[in-house]
């Protein structure tokens, strides 16, 4: 059995405060927060794909240590990436004055309404939910309200549940560098984001390369280039909904010669992050057990010295918050 219920009902939000709320107590399988807002321009001129920068940190803190701790495009991306949802959004057309809407997942467990993998339950005022919202927001929206709906599983004895946060990371140099990465926890996936990726003039990116290295060896990967770990994302579903702006080509443009009327689509709204799976088939065979570390860490090669975000998604025992 689960329960759905609203913690935040059309709660309007402004630009730059970090409010607070208090969790259920009953085990969590995770939160619904979507995003209300009113478009005040013509479509070209409001994307889906800027909708995430509204949200600069999304945080659930249990006696005020961070189980999830990460911005909106990154929560969007853990939602797609690791628990396989993705969400359609209302009204991606819109016009002007047109209601629209935009739900973000915040997990904990990576199969969702799992009884053993769920957070289990605390008392009243430990589990809070803290938002920081982004200093301006754009301009081509208003009323921003948010909703928090709440999936709750009563009956449930978990015996494990998913912890996500962000270390940002920013390279002084144009070498290899570690990046440390939590011991004591099981890691079934990383998600990483860098700065740059190839494009048509420049095969360059921010995360080129990646070693997992295990007390001071290689382990698991031993090389792993951009390209492959892009690409290999595709195992998991196709690429995610485009939420731009999408037109396609003008023939009668095409008649007379001239290329500039012709708009091609951006790419989609993970261009820029990266996926290493460990526990690939989800039954624990392949995890990465870092319960017996003393040193774990992901190596990054980089082609420049741009901001990188890496994100562990331990499970964590019960026992071990």
């Amino acid at each position: 059995m689960f329960t759905h219920s609203v913690v935040v009902q059309n709660e309007e939000m402004t630009a730059g405060e970090s409010p607070t709320w208090d969790l259920p107590v009953s085990p969590l399988s995770h939160l619904l927060l979507t995003l209300k807002f009113t478009q005040t321009a013509e479509p070209l001129q409001c994307p889906f794909v800027d909708i995430p920068a509204l949200l600069a940190k999304v945080e659930v803190l249990y006696k005020g240590a961070g189980v999830i701790s990460m911005n909106g495009l990154d929560l969007l991306a853990c939602g797609i990436l690791v628990c396989d949802f993705e969400s359609w959004g209302v009204n991606a057309t819109g016009t002007v004055e047109a209601e629209r809407s935009l739900t973000f997942l915040v997990p904990f467990g990576r199969q969702l309404y799992s009884p053993v993998e769920c957070y289990p339950s605390t008392s009243r005022g430990e589990l809070i939910l803290q938002i920081t919202w982004q200093g301006t927001f754009t301009t081509y929206i208003d009323n921003v309200k948010l909703q928090v709906e709440a999936i709750e599983l009563p009956d449930a004895h978990p015996e494990r549940f998913l912890k996500m946060t962000t270390s940002h990371v920013t390279p002084t140099a144009v070498q290899d560098y570690d990046v440390e990465l939590p011991v004591g926890n099981q890691i079934s996936d990383i998600v990483l984001w860098g700065t740059t990726i190839p494009l048509a003039a420049a095969d360059t990116a921010t995360i080129a390369k990646i070693q997992i290295r295990k007390n001071n060896s290689e382990f698991m990967y031993s090389k792993m280039n951009f390209e492959s770990m892009h690409n290999m994302m595709g195992r998991l579903r196709p690429a995610p909904g485009y939420w731009g702006l999408h037109t396609h080509d003008i023939l009668t443009a095409l008649a007379v010669g001239d290329p500039t009327s012709i708009n091609d689509p951006k790419d989609h709204i993970l261009s820029n992050h990266l996926l290493v799976p460990f526990d690939v088939r989800r039954d624990g065979v392949h995890i990465l057990k870092a319960d017996d570390t003393k040193d774990l860490k992901i190596r990054i090669s980089p082609d420049d010295q741009l901001a990188v975000r890496v994100i562990p998604c331990e499970v964590v025992a019960v026992g071990a918050r």
